[in-house]
């Protein structure tokens, strides 16, 4: 490897004479260390990189390729012919196996796995010779935390992660009640959790999201944790529950894991991130602005970049009712069969929704007034938003409004 012999006699000197001391009962003790690899020290894994660069030097033939992942090792065998996958297969591991044995490491021949991928609609399977073990090819097999299938589809691997971030999410919802708990900006750092869940591996399985059948549990799970964020009914729509979170859909991020790899690979720049957000951003915005659902939100806050840019504000239980437009306003009761009249209570017969409350039931007359002399004039739904966004003392006023619209 060209390393300098200086540097090669600082290593030699740090692989000699090493002991390990620890305590038992009170009483000192002593062990001589004699791995050739420390595990958990800084040097360890470019020690261990140069170690078992002996692998991935081994001339294999040009059907076989190897990929390794600190101890992980897979070998992908590209052919035509099941005989000869299998003679190809066979020789690759045994080359493999050896070079291992001279390092003075062994296999865990019990553990090797085999997936046969194919196009084919047949069924198939393989058995290959590792050590003294037959290995006979499976459905799918986890590889470096992926679960990949013999169709490379990837729906096995959503429902798996779909389930293990329902879990978390499960765990983490008994911190977050609706009314009261953390504020938002630490539930979304608690839903962060769910998404890493979630998008683990995303640009392997990105082809995956194209069927809707495969994400849609997945989906579904991003949005129980952007409800929770958001203290939201779940009646609230796909789109503006996204919004009210400032969480692009599952979909969405995804495609942007997906991009900032390929930028990893190509390059390394410091601006990459913030580039491809605003390309999500811009289809984001493309599709809040073509989608029906969340109507409302959307009069509210056609923008969604001024939203997600703010620097002051907190959504809570009682504020996310007034700019989703679903919660204790007797229409939307009525409508969910939770009340038997739609009517506003102080204004009878005029329906009691949303707009309603925040513009013209005069039992709120008071509060509204407050509204109007900070907003220095009436407000309507195309500025409500914008009233909110000009600094925190419009955003608590707004708040305290929203919570007294309740009481």
């Amino acid at each position: 490897m060209r390393v300098p012999s200086f540097l090669r006699q600082i290593i030699a000197s740090y692989f000699s004479n090493r002991v390990l001391e620890y305590c038992t009962d009170g009483d000192a003790e002593t062990y001589s260390a004699t791995a050739v690899v420390s595990q958990g020290s800084v040097l360890g894994p470019i020690l261990w990189n140069a170690m078992y660069n002996k692998i991935l030097e081994l001339r294999l033939s040009r059907t076989v390729s190897i990929v390794r992942f600190a101890d992980d090792i897979a070998l992908t065998i590209v052919d035509k012919k099941l005989e000869d996958i299998k003679a190809d297969s066979d020789d690759a591991i045994r080359l493999v196996r050896r070079a291992i044995s001279e390092l003075d490491l062994q296999t865990a021949d019990q553990k090797t796995e085999v997936l046969l991928v194919t196009s084919r609609k047949l069924k198939e399977s393989i058995t290959l010779r590792a050590g003294e073990c037959d290995i006979t090819s499976v459905p799918f097999i986890r590889f470096l935390g992926v679960h990949i299938d013999d169709k490379l589809r990837f729906d096995q691997h959503l429902k798996v992660v779909s389930e293990k971030a329902a879990r978390v999410a499960g765990a983490l919802s008994g911190l977050m009640p609706s009314i009261g708990g953390p504020r938002c900006s630490r539930r979304r750092l608690y839903t962060s959790v769910v998404d890493s869940v979630l998008l683990y591996g995303a640009p392997t399985w990105r082809e995956a999201t194209g069927t809707h059948s495969y994400v849609r549990k997945a989906e579904a799970i991003h949005r129980r944790a952007c409800l929770r964020a958001i203290c939201g009914f779940h009646s609230i729509s796909h789109d503006a529950e996204h919004v009210l979170a400032g969480t692009p859909p599952l979909v969405l991020l995804v495609d942007e894991r997906s991009r900032l790899y390929e930028h990893s690979r190509e390059d390394a720049r410091s601006d990459a991130t913030s580039d491809e957000r605003a390309k999500t951003l811009k289809k984001w915005q493309a599709q809040w602005s073509a989608t029906t659902k969340g109507r409302w939100t959307y009069r509210l806050k056609p923008s969604i970049a001024a939203w997600i840019e703010r620097r002051h504000g907190e959504v809570n239980y009682h504020l996310t009712q007034l700019l989703s437009g679903h919660g204790c306003f007797r229409s939307y009761l009525c409508r969910t069969k939770n009340d038997t009249s739609s009517s506003c209570p102080t204004c009878h017969p005029t329906v009691e929704d949303v707009l309603h409350v925040i513009f013209h039931c005069p039992r709120l007359t008071s509060e509204r007034e407050e509204l109007y002399q900070l907003a220095n004039g009436p407000s309507e739904p195309k500025t409500f938003v914008a009233f909110m966004l000009e600094n925190e003392r419009n955003w608590e006023a707004t708040s305290s409004f929203a919570s007294k619209s309740h009481d």
